[in-house]
């Protein structure tokens, strides 16, 4: 891939997930978007919001926000713009594997334990679905996601994988790498409009 071929693939990852993360549609990040995200995730998969592990979810992402932020607001107004994004992710996720691994890995462990709904110690395919659900992933997709996110096969997905998936989505300039599909299939044409993901 050429070099503007990479910055198209990374650049379409991260507007995508801004796209996500945007909640109320005003075109910045803020802390609120983050909690918003959180309680849709916990909505699409049916946990009461008052319970441990939906408390928990909330904790990890205003964790998360907190170390996003800290990269991405540039300027340092309390939002983040898709040009703050970009930069900022770019910078903080592939240059600093430490800081990675402090946003990302309490969040990690949070999501994984709200996805094992039945408290089995996994979480296989339509636990994984639920939590796809909110962000508008089909169930035939969802499964096509589950393929690849399951490295090793074993029907379950760890939290190891899920940091492999989200290290890959953030920072991998390969079309094909597994983590591209941690939201579902972001190539479809009616994912992203240029200005809002489609939910």
């Amino acid at each position: 891939m050429s070099p503007h071929e990479v910055d198209q693939l990374l650049d379409r990852k991260l507007d995508v997930c801004f796209g996500h993360g945007d909640q109320n549609g005003d075109g910045v990040l803020e802390s609120a978007d983050a909690l918003a995200l959180a309680a849709r995730i916990v909505a699409y998969i049916g946990e009461p919001f008052g319970s441990d592990k939906a408390q928990d979810l909330f904790k990890a992402f205003g964790l998360f926000w907190q170390h996003v932020s800290a990269a991405t607001d540039l300027n340092k107004d309390g939002q983040v713009t898709p040009e703050e994004w970009r930069t900022g992710l770019r910078r903080a996720f592939a240059e600093d594997e430490a800081g990675f691994t402090a946003g990302f890995r309490p969040l990690a462990e949070a999501l994984w334990a709200i996805c094992d709904q039945d408290d089995d110690g996994s979480v296989d395919a339509p636990e994984f679905a639920n939590f796809q659900k909110a962000f508008g992933t089909s169930e035939e997709n969802s499964r096509i996601a589950f393929s690849k996110l399951d490295r090793d096969g074993d029907g379950s997905l760890s939290v190891d994988e899920l940091l492999v998936a989200w290290k890959e989505y953030y920072t991998s300039p390969d079309p094909d790498a597994p983590g591209n599909w941690l939201f579902g299939d972001i190539w479809q044409k009616e994912i992203w409009d240029g200005t809002r993901v489609s939910l």
